[in-house]
């Protein structure tokens, strides 16, 4: 009887083996961020610049500001992840809030309804930009700088040579010792 194999046995435990390291960092890398959201602090721990007075007096779909970001939950809610496999050793995070065509705000006990010009922007996008964003001429609310609140990224600990990289660094070789010694399954 003549066995041949066309297939590398240890590249594919290590890359089973990297695959659960990955997704056990990217997971921690999104709990990270979702709590950024709930605690109102950027990527690199700082505090979110607070909401201004208007915004904060103002009710939008009945729901008033009382911290940046969390008013309704979408952009919490937008956070996907797609894990790594042991054939593909990437782990995403993505995040697609769009904002509603139809507006509705109500300030100092008026109300006033509306429809967006441009409907569909990725409103978490545009917080995360480095230097906030301007609204619009068109907008009721315009002409109002946006200050930046940098909810979405890889979080300075997370980043090579941080608290939390050195932990996760720690952990390959308890991954790879493992994948080594799980028993050989049959398949039938």
């Amino acid at each position: 009887m003549k066995v041949t194999r066309n297939f590398d046995i240890e590249k594919m435990v290590k890359s089973n083996a990297l695959s659960l390291w990955l997704n056990q960092y990217g997971n921690a890398i999104v709990k990270s961020m979702e709590d950024g959201l709930d605690n109102s602090t950027d990527i690199t721990g700082q505090p979110f610049a607070t909401v201004s007075k208007f915004t904060r007096e103002s009710k939008q779909d009945k729901h008033a500001h009382k911290k940046p970001l969390i008013r309704s939950g979408r952009l919490r809610k937008s956070i996907r992840k797609f894990p790594a496999t042991g054939k593909k050793l990437t782990f995403l995070i993505k995040s697609s809030v769009k904002s509603k065509a139809r507006w509705n705000l109500e300030v100092d006990g008026k109300k006033y309804r509306g429809t967006r010009n441009v409907r569909g922007v990725n409103y978490g996008a545009m917080h995360n930009k480095s230097f906030g964003f301007k609204t619009s001429e068109n907008s009721f609310i315009s002409n109002k700088k946006v200050e930046s609140r940098e909810w979405f990224g890889i979080p300075s600990k997370f980043l090579v040579g941080g608290p939390e990289w050195k932990k996760m660094a720690s952990l390959v070789p308890f991954y790879l010792n493992n994948a080594m010694k799980t028993p050989m399954k049959e398949y039938k």
